[in-house]
């Protein structure tokens, strides 16, 4: 065998291995969707401890049950409480955790009229991970449009 057909195939098996499935979970974007429209259901309605029960164990780490309808208000004091939602925006991505490790999401953009704005100048930003063999919401915020910037 010449040097140059086993380049080849050495070349092939490479790339080969370049597009397999690695064990990285893919996310459903239909699962993904019905649960992070839910969880934006919540916030809307105040369900402070639906929304805590669809967030990842990290985070449920790090904000304690009590703590989280208050960090909440916190929170939407920078644009205010959604009153309704709008998906606008899909996209995927990957998160980075502290200890280094990380996870496939799926970011949902919506557009809600806010306790203290009309529709289109808030925004609330909803990520999906996996989490063993579910998914769960691993970030969520308030994000506000600036004057000029679309």
């Amino acid at each position: 065998m010449s040097v140059q057909m086993l380049s080849r195939m050495l070349l092939v098996l490479t790339l080969s291995g370049c597009g397999s499935k690695t064990s990285r979970p893919v996310i459903d974007l239909v699962s993904a969707q019905r649960l992070s429209d839910s969880f934006m259901s919540d916030l809307i309605a105040h369900r402070t401890d639906a929304a805590f029960d669809k967030m990842e164990p990290q985070f449920q780490k790090m904000v304690s049950r009590s703590e989280f309808a208050p960090q909440l208000e916190k929170l939407f004091q920078y644009c205010g409480w959604p009153l309704d939602s709008e998906r606008k925006d899909v996209g995927i991505g990957t998160k980075v955790y502290l200890d280094g490790h990380t996870n496939p999401i799926r970011k949902f953009t919506y557009t809600a009229s806010t306790n203290q704005f009309p529709k289109g100048q808030c925004f609330f930003s909803v990520d999906v991970a996996p989490s063993g063999d579910t998914l769960k919401v691993t970030s969520f915020g308030p994000l506000k449009a600036i004057p000029g910037n679309p």
